[in-house]
């Protein structure tokens, strides 16, 4: 087992504390099983972050004429 340093606010730190308490067990247990339940939860999610589109120009033809739709931006200043 692996040790890490983690930085939380004092009333994060007094609520584990108290689910320690509670349960009769260490607050570094309470967080092994908070970080055990966080994996579990991110590795079914169905919200994957989006793929990025890959390389340069990599939008070109998908967004019509960008000369175009730039002069219909500026027609709206006049």
């Amino acid at each position: 087992m692996k040790r890490t340093i983690v930085d939380l606010e004092q009333d994060s730190i007094k609520a584990l504390d108290d689910i320690a308490s509670d349960s009769d067990t260490s607050r570094a247990s309470v967080m092994r099983e908070a970080v055990a339940e966080y994996i579990v939860r991110h590795k079914d999610s169905t919200h994957r972050a989006p793929v990025p589109l890959e390389g340069f120009g990599s939008l070109h033809g998908r967004l019509g004429d960008g000369l175009a739709y730039q002069q219909d931006l500026r027609s709206e200043w006049d």
